[in-house]
């Protein structure tokens, strides 16, 4: 469907038609009232060579200037119609862009840049919002006028409309050709503006990486790179506007030449002819049929703009479609059901999962039971399929094959809310907004008392440097939590998680980025926590090992040993190696681990 996007786009004013309307009207006023300032004209221009009485030509004078005023106020009408109808879309239009990317799977931030997404939430909007205001607006006052030139033509006299005419299927062919030619320029042109967006948001969000590693020049040249294909694109559909525009001129100049050549012909027939008033009255009729043609110079000079804005808006809105039409891979199912009060058993049946439709198998038919209040461990080698293990669980992704099911429901039958809100995560790769500490640790939970979020920062060891702040809950922290350590961040995460009093408990190497001492002493408060609720840790830690009722050791992608440590010590495989390789450096005794 060519032109289904532009219905789409007018099915979103549908919800704003009075402003609809009042542009509908002020465009048809202005329109009336434009071509009949060329009808006056030809009008004064008879009277005066007629020698008609000086009352009368300043009677049209005086006509002129009120259809002139009067046509601006219509005009004012359009244009404030018009902007105000482009913030009402793109209003509409940001709130849906952000309610389909709140709702996308985690699948869809892996296939989409987050540069990208930010360009088509903003410059994209943008393109759309100018399209709407201005390029709507003029697109109706031009086609109108269009109209309006053509029916007048023919009104005021056959002959010099049917040569005229020839024109307008000239100026057509070279508009659509303009904007089939202008089109790929401003495809690709939106394209390379979310690409050079995509770099610079990770140099911002990377800068002490790159700087780290002395990459400044090389993501400089990626910049340079980037910068350079969407400026040639710019210019590329400046050069196809410097072809045409001038071209469209040239015709409309050519059809007044015309129209003045043939057209005098009978004014001097009449003159001669001894009939001053038919020779005065051709005149007249010759001055307004060259003053319509003359109005379609503007919008001849103008459609090149205008396509510009409209093939710019256009890419941008093809582009917020993308994200808009994009289906969630994870989402309720038709009739999903609230879950209830979780006691929180886990059962992974035949489990199978691979990242993309092509993607590598990451998990190959697990089956695993983890019975309610147990406490067990996800140990393995990287890319073994831990940490994906437990992704499945909140329904982060969907297993391929096989069931998850909580408390013997399968996660998929049950509302992403109802389950998410059942189950809390602590991940490696913390996140923390640009507000106070108190609010990152309510962000769950906005309405909690100052008492619980002191509760939980004191059993995640957070209230030892948060107590050494001047404003102690009300520090601001920076942007991701820049102006903390990673073991402050990562403490004010397991408080954040600890405020939603979850049934179920994952934490993914959670304490990766503490110092040995706080490691341990929250390991040890952790110990009153996960007795409550059903835990998997996913860590390499000898300290948070020590929690665990059982050890469950991945690789490959399956199951491969279960059991205390004791007993896998005792079997010599996998986890001894991993133990005798990684944790008996670190010269904790087999006591400290297991319960």
């Amino acid at each position: 469907m060519m032109f289904g996007k532009y219905f789409r786009l007018i099915s979103l004013a549908k919800g704003h038609w009075r402003t609809v309307v009042v542009m509908l009207v002020s465009v048809t006023a202005l329109t009336g009232f434009r071509v009949l300032v060329p009808f006056l004209t030809g009008e004064a221009v008879s009277d005066i060579v007629a020698k008609s009485p000086v009352s009368s030509v300043a009677f049209l004078a005086v006509e002129i200037v009120a259809v002139s005023a009067a046509s601006a106020a219509f005009s004012f009408g359009l244009s404030y119609g018009g902007q105000t109808l482009g913030q009402k879309l793109v209003y509409d239009l940001r709130n849906i862009i952000f309610n389909s990317i709140q709702s996308q799977s985690f699948s869809f931030y892996d296939r989409n840049e987050t540069g990208q997404l930010m360009s088509r939430a903003t410059g994209d909007v943008e393109a759309v919002r100018r399209f709407v205001a201005f390029g709507l607006g003029q697109l109706l006052s031009n086609a109108f006028l269009v109209g309006g030139v053509v029916v007048s033509l023919f009104y005021l006299n056959l002959r010099l409309a049917a040569i005229v005419s020839v024109v307008f299927p000239v100026i057509l062919a070279l508009s659509w050709k303009f904007s089939q030619t202008q089109g790929p320029f401003w495809r690709l042109t939106r394209k390379n503006y979310g690409t050079m967006n995509s770099v610079l948001q990770q140099n911002v969000t990377g800068a002490r990486i790159v700087r780290s590693f002395t990459a400044e020049d090389g993501e400089a040249s990626r910049f340079a790179a980037a910068n350079q294909a969407y400026r040639d694109g710019i210019v590329g559909s400046s050069a196809v506007r410097a072809v045409y525009v001038p071209l469209l001129s040239l015709v409309i100049s050519l059809a007044v030449a015309v129209l003045y050549y043939i057209g005098s012909g009978p004014v001097i027939a009449a003159s001669r002819a001894g009939e001053p008033l038919i020779a005065a009255s051709k005149l007249g009729e010759l001055v307004a049929a060259a003053s319509l043609l003359a109005l379609l110079s503007g919008p001849s000079r103008f459609l090149g703009q205008l396509i510009l804005i409209g093939q710019n808006g256009m890419a941008g809105f093809d582009r917020i479609l993308e994200v808009t039409d994009a289906k969630a891979e994870v989402k309720d199912r038709p009739g999903a059901v609230q879950l209830g009060e979780v006691k929180g058993e886990l059962r992974f049946e035949g489990v199978r999962f691979g990242y993309g439709s092509a993607g590598r198998e990451v998990l190959k038919g697990v089956d695993l039971v983890i019975p309610p209040g147990q406490v067990a461990a996800f140990v393995g080698v990287s890319g073994s399929g831990k940490t994906t293990m437990a992704n499945l669980i909140p329904r982060f992704y969907d297993a391929t094959k096989g069931a998850v099911k909580i408390d013997g429901i399968d996660v998929r039958d049950v509302t992403l809310k109802s389950l998410r809100g059942s189950v809390g995560l602590v991940s490696q790769d913390i996140f923390l907004f640009s507000a106070t500490i108190r609010e990152n640790v309510c962000y769950g939970r906005t309405d909690a008392p100052q008492e619980e979020v002191e509760n939980v920062c004191r059993l995640a060891r957070a209230d030892e440097f948060i107590d050494r702040f001047p404003e102690r809950y009300e520090t601001r922290v920076g942007e991701r939590g820049v102006t903390l350590s990673g073991g402050q961040k990562q403490r004010i995460a397991i408080a954040r998680t600890l405020l939603t009093d979850p049934r179920v408990l994952i934490l993914d190497d959670s304490l990766s980025s503490v110092d040995a001492g706080t490691e341990y002493a929250i390991a040890d408060a952790m110990e009153e926590v996960v007795k409550q609720r059903t835990t998997i840790i996913i860590t390499q830690r000898l300290s948070t090992l020590r929690l665990a009722h059982r050890i469950v050791v991945f690789d490959g992608g399956n199951v491969v040993e279960d059991g205390t440590h004791e007993d896998l010590l005792a079997l010599g495989g996998t986890y001894a190696k991993l133990y005798r390789s990684q944790y008996a450096p670190q010269e904790v005794s087999s006591e400290e681990v297991g319960p």
